[in-house]
């Protein structure tokens, strides 16, 4: 009687594999998942890989991970390799979606589900994980002009070629709007390669032109706002006379913040919590079979909270 039982369950076992049921499958044979990044050289994507990696081994998965340094063409061919591997899923971090578009399309042929990290989202993609950028860029813009006293002159440095540092910028020129006595001196489209340095460059020659003249400056991220510190900082300059904002609370801005320096003001992206959730959402929709409705409540964004970080609140 056990031995007919056995028999019953192996056949089942064998069934059910043969279906393809994508559950189960998952677990018998565990997870093969494609990370695609946009540019590891970028503290908060090398933040989010790390912890995906982390969380997403943990679980007996292995993670292929790219870099493409930057270049869409390279993402495009990167993220086209994973859908050849038929890996489980795609997760792509800080892309420019409407760049890699073939590329989704082709996921989406091969039935490979593309979650999104701090990318945008167009049709296609299950989801897109990360804060709220335009209330970033106004927690930044609205504690500038504050520290300004609605008064002064500013130089912002802008990067077009992602929906988030996009929507930081807008928003700075929006609440500029609103103060008609602090006076744009200059803007600078940072590149998508090389951006520490062109950065720390570019604010070297506004102050060989502006001098102490400029009171303030807006950066759409950390990495690029802590080279204009540096700039600022070999220049002579202290935080009571000039100073700098950005976005994303790296432990770089964290203690610059902390020393004193012109570096003021961050946003603290949770980069580990958007590469937990990418797992969370990979694991239902793969392990566990759920609809990408399900999964996600039938919204194209899942935002996570990022809390404004000055001198006065600071981590320790």
């Amino acid at each position: 009687m056990r031995q007919g039982r056995a028999i019953w369950a192996i056949l089942l076992l064998a069934a059910i594999l043969a279906l393809g049921f994508p559950g189960f499958v998952a677990i018998a044979a565990g997870v093969e998942v494609g990370l695609a990044v946009a540019n590891l050289g970028a503290t908060s994507q090398a933040r989010v890989a790390a912890e995906f990696e982390k969380v997403a081994s943990s679980k007996g998965w292995t993670v292929i991970t790219t870099n493409a340094a930057g270049s869409w063409s390279t993402f495009t061919s990167q993220m086209e390799n994973l859908v050849s591997r038929r890996v489980r899923a795609i997760v792509v971090a800080m892309a420019d979606l409407p760049s890699i578009q073939p590329a989704i399309d082709s996921a989406l042929r091969a039935n490979i589900p593309v979650v999104a990290i701090d990318s945008g989202y167009v049709p296609g993609i299950v989801v897109n994980i990360t804060m709220n950028n335009f209330v970033a860029g106004a927690k930044v813009a609205q504690y500038l002009v504050d520290r300004l006293g609605g008064e002064g002159n500013v130089i912002l440095f802008k990067f077009q070629q992602h929906f988030g540092t996009r929507q930081r910028g807008k928003i700075m020129d929006t609440v500029l709007t609103e103060y008609p006595r602090i006076k744009v001196l200059a803007q600078h489209e940072l590149p998508p390669v090389g951006f520490v340095q062109d950065a720390q460059a570019a604010m070297e020659n506004f102050l060989a032109r502006y001098g102490d003249r400029i009171d303030a400056v807006f950066a759409p991220w950390d990495d690029p706002a802590a080279a204009i510190t540096q700039a600022i900082t070999a220049a002579g300059y202290k935080r009571d006379s000039m100073f700098v904002v950005g976005i994303d609370g790296t432990r770089q801005a964290y203690d610059m913040i902390r020393a004193g320096t012109p570096f003021v003001a961050t946003v603290a992206q949770p980069f580990e919590a958007y590469a937990d959730e990418a797992v969370r959402v990979v694991e239902e929709l793969v392990v566990h079979g759920k609809t990408k409705e399900q999964v996600t409540g039938g919204v194209p964004t899942i935002y996570l909270d990022a809390p404004l970080i000055t001198p006065a609140n600071v981590p320790r």
